[in-house]
């Protein structure tokens, strides 16, 4: 005799198992169809967008162009008798102009500072894919050399969050001085899994930034900061990279630091000038 009990059950059980079904595939949708809008979010900046920033580091804004059209803004700011050059990478979000505050870290040590934005970001244009990251990320690279006159062993590449794997492809095709990382991650794929676990992520993506694969082929030193309380690149993500670092190494640890404010803290700023010498002595 059939329980109509156990089939009231039994159907509650079909109709959570069809919602389960319903939502991962809406989200595998979204992380297919909104990826740009999500993982990168470029926000523009209109062309007669005049640059300010309070703490009154000197600076010019420079464009870089490529043969396809493509248009690269960009903000370098000096301090004499510089010691080397900080190629920025900067994060996902914004344009040079929130990330232009963060110059006085760097020039205040002794270095030049180098920013740019990505295609699609502030005033740069152009159409944007992985590839087109590295490779403008290596015309930016090759042209401090060409333009503003450092050689490699000169140049820090800096990348944070969102960069630090363009960053990581850029030192390990390169020989620059060191490479410092500020919230990196393993790879795109192991975020989006720890925050929304059970997608194919691997086959979804469009964008992977594999840095646990190049990172394997870095020769100069490393030198990375990640905070424990890092809800965007959990903490755990960047201490994977650990084991795949050939070259020396060096991972600082910010208790209590978040995703966006470890340049609020003094162990930060004591790590980078310490890194910035440890480099500079090599």
């Amino acid at each position: 005799m059939i329980n109509p009990n156990k089939m009231k059950r039994n159907k509650k059980i079909y109709l959570h198992f069809l919602s389960g079904l319903a939502l991962l595939a809406m989200l595998a949708a979204a992380a297919v169809i909104f990826q740009e809008r999500i993982l990168l979010f470029p926000i523009p900046l209109h062309q007669k967008h005049t640059f300010r920033f309070k703490h009154g580091q000197p600076f010019e804004e420079l464009f870089f162009s490529k043969a396809d059209s493509v248009s690269l803004n960009a903000l370098y700011f000096t301090t004499p008798n510089p010691k080397g050059l900080i190629f920025y990478l900067h994060g996902n979000a914004a344009n040079v102009q929130r990330y232009g505050r963060y110059a006085p870290d760097f020039t205040q040590k002794g270095y030049n500072l180098l920013m740019y934005d990505y295609r699609g970001f502030g005033k740069s244009k152009g159409t944007i894919n992985e590839t087109t990251f590295y490779a403008d990320a290596q015309m930016l690279y090759d042209s401090i050399q060409q333009c503003l006159g450092f050689r490699q062993e000169d140049i820090v590449i800096y990348g944070r969050s969102l960069g630090t794997g363009i960053a990581t492809k850029l030192a390990a095709d390169n020989h620059p001085r060191a490479l410092m990382l500020e919230t990196p991650y393993y790879n795109i794929a192991d975020v989006a899994q720890r925050r929304v676990p059970l997608l194919p992520y691997n086959k979804l993506l469009r964008y992977n930034f594999r840095t646990d694969v190049w990172i394997k082929a870095v020769k100069c030193p490393v030198f990375i900061f990640h905070g424990t309380n890092d809800w965007v690149v959990p903490y755990q993500s960047g201490q994977l990279l650990l084991p795949y670092i050939d070259s020396p190494a060096h991972f600082v640890t910010i208790p209590n630091g978040r995703h966006n404010n470890l340049r609020t803290f003094t162990q930060y700023h004591q790590a980078l000038q310490n890194f910035l010498q440890e480099s500079a002595g090599r």
